[in-house]
């Protein structure tokens, strides 16, 4: 329902925050110990930032389910409607393109994917999807962090 879908949202926009700067951190101490050549360092920080987010979010939902163990009662339709309204929304912030879009600008940045050879509309959408989060996280934690995810 509205209840469950809004503590999802705040679960996922948190783990967003938590995992861009720790899973840059966990990044450098990766290159460190795996030493991989310089084409494939991109796919070491990737994995890093949505490995930390996926442990970030299920930590933050399984704490949300113990602490809070009352159920919010809305009014039927308000529940149904609200409830479809916060899970699409969930759905665009987590897989859909928020944080997926944002962090595929690390393959764009290391030259895997040859964004020259894209149409104006695939560059164009992919920045659109990526804005939200990447708002999120520079209010958060500065345009510099960003910055670190837009480049090598």
């Amino acid at each position: 329902g509205m209840w469950s879908n809004a503590i999802t949202l705040f679960c996922v926009v948190l783990g967003a925050m938590v995992a861009v700067p720790v899973g840059l951190g966990l990044t450098g101490f990766v290159l460190e110990q795996a030493k991989p050549s310089p084409e494939y360092e991109w796919a070491f920080k990737f994995g890093c930032i949505w490995g930390v987010f996926f442990f970030a979010v299920n930590v933050l939902r399984l704490a949300t389910d113990r602490t809070s163990k009352v159920r919010m009662k809305f009014f039927k339709p308000l529940d149904a409607g609200g409830g479809i309204l916060l899970g699409l929304f969930v759905a665009y912030m987590l897989t859909l393109t928020s944080f997926s879009a944002m962090t595929l600008f690390m393959p764009f940045a290391a030259g895997v994917w040859k964004t020259a050879e894209a149409a104006p509309w695939q560059s164009s959408t992919i920045a659109n999807f990526a804005q939200p989060m990447s708002a999120a996280v520079t209010a958060f934690h500065g345009p510099e962090t960003l910055n670190q995810i837009r480049s090598q």
